[in-house]
């Protein structure tokens, strides 16, 4: 089964909570696992290199990395980057009123921008559909 790393920020993962709940439903119409990190797992303050190597563990296992991108956020940036180097394919996702990213859309392989929850899962779900077509 296909694994996607959702990489988002965890300061403001109560605002875009319900927009997650629809890529990771996205995933699983399309028989995709999801590893959602902010949710999945919990660290301490003084656990930041348990916290990177996990991070990066994770994604190294996954086969695409999908980065919730409408804030701005280092750690973000920072995975997007390493799944780059990885050469794992990456999804920019982001609000139709957040400003576009000039780094992450150098580095995307696609970007999904979406007015609202529902109008996400379905891009989602046809630019993965899109996606696994190509490389098969």
């Amino acid at each position: 089964m296909k694994t996607a790393f959702i990489s988002r920020s965890y300061e403001h993962r109560q605002q875009y909570a319900t927009a997650i709940a629809h890529v990771v439903a996205g995933l699983r119409w399309l028989d995709m696992e999801s590893i959602d990190f902010v949710c999945q797992y919990s660290f301490e303050p003084g656990q930041a290199r348990e916290m990177m190597a996990a991070t990066l563990q994770s994604i190294q296992q996954a086969d695409v990395l999908i980065a919730e991108v409408s804030e701005k956020v280092i750690g973000v940036g920072i995975e997007i980057g390493y799944a780059a180097a990885l050469g794992k394919p990456i999804i920019y996702l982001r609000k139709s009123d957040a400003p576009f990213s000039t780094t992450v859309g150098g580095l995307a392989t696609m970007a999904i921008v979406y007015d609202n929850p529902q109008d996400l899962e379905d891009k989602l779900i046809e630019a993965l559909y899109g996606l696994d077509k190509e490389t098969k």
